[in-house]
């Protein structure tokens, strides 16, 4: 399995982005990684570490898209940048995959026009798995298209469904439309014939689902949204995680005898940082393309390159995107003129 990866365009020192990439081929004999960045700097980390050479290719890119650079912008004048070679390796076959931890508005426009978009397929969504009460939940779009149409959620909630079924194993995962109420009638005029739409198709629909119940309830193994409003949410529960974390810190330091405490519940906190943090899952899934496309978080760690590369291995493995058309045709929800 041959996975690319854009290793210039983290926030995090390179050295540790290469631990967790070192880590992640240690566990899996059978992955081949071409780390694409500054092949100077890339070949000084790792020749401080000790690796099969075999599973390591090094690939020099000229440049690197920065953070805060526009995107469409950046794709045109950059055509050598690490994210645009890294995803044109998965175009022309050499790579199964690629992961970038950079620039997410790059990392989708390269996969789109590097990739391209398999058949059938509207618009390709960017899929999230979020922590759980009960198990994790699947969420999508959580960013890639602002602006949607009914067409486009309800293709977002088979692909959801394959990915459930494929990578997750739920037989019959429960698809549900994210909303400010439960009832049939709530909602926008787009989320309301979403619904109609998604009560019709073959699928296992369970209605609407408030954001308060996506963390505490068992209520849906995959959550159906457009882009703006998935990462909005999105945001807000990264947002709450962290002032949540600051809020006990500040607690725990302002009373000695719950310092005490607070050792002793350690592991605990340990426990829970890990389960909210982007770091746990590693990436977000670019699902519709001809190949593997996998965002990371700007301030991946050494654990979150890790768990990427576990992410995209296992999705490879599951074959989703092999599997996407065919139930897009199935469930009649295809690009019009396509099939």
């Amino acid at each position: 399995m041959k996975i690319a990866v854009d290793i210039a365009s983290g926030e995090r020192p390179l050295e540790e982005l290469i631990i967790g990439c070192l880590e992640a081929v240690n566990q899996n004999s059978d992955i081949i990684l071409t780390l694409v960045g500054d092949d100077h700097e890339i070949e000084k980390a790792l020749n401080k570490k000790k690796f099969d050479s075999s599973q390591i290719i090094i690939k020099h890119a000229e440049d690197v898209i920065g953070m805060s650079e526009s995107p469409s912008i950046a794709i045109k004048q950059k055509r050598n940048s690490s994210v645009m070679i890294a995803a044109r390796m998965v175009g022309s076959g050499e790579a199964d995959a690629f992961f970038s931890p950079g620039n997410t508005g790059a990392t989708l426009a390269a996969g789109l026009i590097e990739i391209g978009r398999l058949k059938g397929v509207m618009r390709p969504p960017l899929m999230s798995v979020l922590p759980n009460k009960f198990q994790d939940i699947c969420m999508l779009d959580m960013g890639a298209n602002v602006d949607c149409t009914p067409e486009y959620l309800v293709q977002f909630a088979v692909m959801g469904s394959v990915f459930a079924k494929r990578y997750r194993d739920i037989r019959n995962p429960r698809i549900a439309l994210l909303n400010i109420g439960e009832e049939d009638s709530k909602g926008n005029a787009l989320y309301k014939r979403t619904f109609e739409r998604l009560e019709k198709l073959n699928i296992n629909f369970v209605g609407n689902i408030e954001p308060n119940d996506m963390l505490k309830a068992d209520k849906a193994d995959v959550v159906v949204a457009d882009g703006f409003s998935g990462n909005l949410v999105l945001k807000t529960m990264e947002g709450t995680a962290s002032y949540v974390a600051s809020l006990i810190k500040e607690e725990v330091k302002r009373n000695p005898a719950s310092t005490v405490g607070a050792l002793l519940m350690k592991p605990v906190f340990s426990k829970l940082k890990n389960k909210v943090s982007s770091d746990y899952y590693g990436s977000a899934i670019l699902l519709g393309l001809k190949g593997g496309a996998f965002v990371g978080h700007g301030k991946t760690t050494a654990l979150g390159m890790k768990s990427a590369i576990d992410t995209m291995y296992g999705v490879l493995q599951a074959k989703v995107n092999e599997h996407i058309t065919k139930e897009l045709q199935s469930a009649g929800v295809k690009k019009k003129g396509i099939f």
